[in-house]
């Protein structure tokens, strides 16, 4: 599973955007955001489920822009 997060250059912290099982599909609506708003980053982050002892999900940067 893929999560995309966007964050504007005002805000403190990303927002989560949604959750994609294809990463061509986190990557096509990343494109689209950032066509509409030149000044906003996106980070793509992938995980399988799992979590670490402090019930975090465990996630890995896959693509930022």
């Amino acid at each position: 599973m893929y999560i995309l997060y966007v964050e504007k250059e005002t805000s403190f912290s990303p927002d989560k955007v949604g959750e994609y099982s294809e990463l061509e599909a986190a990557q096509a609506k990343a494109k689209q955001m950032k066509e509409k708003d030149s000044t906003i980053s996106y980070t793509i982050e992938e995980t399988n489920g799992g979590f670490n002892s402090y019930g975090e999900l465990l996630t890995s940067v896959v693509e930022r822009g």
